[in-house]
């Protein structure tokens, strides 16, 4: 059982997760906060195991805070996949980086998307970053990037109330649809709901049948 580090509960949390709108847009990374010592907790309909996500790693570039999430099968206790994301006021979202730990086995239902052919162990960089969103943006708002020969197209696709288990109350979300044109597709491409104050409510990878549900959550403010 994880130790609680400053344990939001969910009385008078009817203001959280309520995108606020901006004269040019939603401000994108309030929606996907880094700071902090950060714990989520997921679970899906289509799998047996809980998927525990956490910030393993801080590395400094310049002005920027790059933050390295670690994606883990809590059931195992194995890592599955990292990815290297930064969230601020000048760039909005951004990755620089990806590694897959684990692929699973597809037959059986699967958990980030990729094949088996994927692979597996080895950082795949971003140099420059993958921008996924601009600092505002407004729903229908798309940012095109290109890493290492794939292209990536992210789509503000709209604000909707997502689920979570987490709360008592549903939330409003900024919708956020990563798709790539490459076979194997990295673990971040899907689609993503993203809360402000508390990051990611729902998300679901590429190929997956269910997503991701937000059921825990802690968050230790300084930094």
């Amino acid at each position: 059982m994880r130790t609680s580090l400053l344990v939001f509960t969910a009385l008078g949390m009817s203001a959280c997760g309520e995108p606020q709108y901006q004269y040019a847009g939603y401000r994108t990374y309030e929606h996907f906060p880094l700071d902090g010592e950060r714990y989520w907790s997921y679970q899906s309909s289509s799998q047996e195991h809980m998927l525990d996500v956490s910030i393993e790693s801080t590395e400094t570039q310049g002005n920027k805070s790059i933050k390295t999430l670690r994606y883990v099968n809590a059931s195992l206790d194995s890592l599955m996949y990292s990815i290297k994301w930064s969230s601020d006021s000048r760039d909005g979202i951004q990755i620089h980086g990806y590694m897959l730990e684990d692929v699973p086995d597809n037959s059986g239902g699967d958990d980030t998307g990729v094949g088996s052919d994927a692979i597996v162990g080895v950082w795949v960089n971003f140099s420059p970053a993958l921008n996924i969103t601009e600092h505002q943006m407004t729903p229908g708002g798309t940012v095109e990037s290109e890493g290492n020969g794939v292209n990536y197209t992210s789509t503000f696709a709209a604000v909707e109330t997502c689920a979570n288990n987490w709360a008592d109350t549903d939330w409003d979300c900024i919708k956020i649809v990563i798709e790539s044109d490459e076979a194997e597709p990295a673990p971040f491409v899907g689609t993503w709901h993203w809360a402000t104050e508390f990051g990611t409510s729902l998300f679901q990878p590429y190929g997956a049948q269910t997503p991701w549900m937000l059921t825990d959550f802690d968050w230790d403010h300084a930094d």
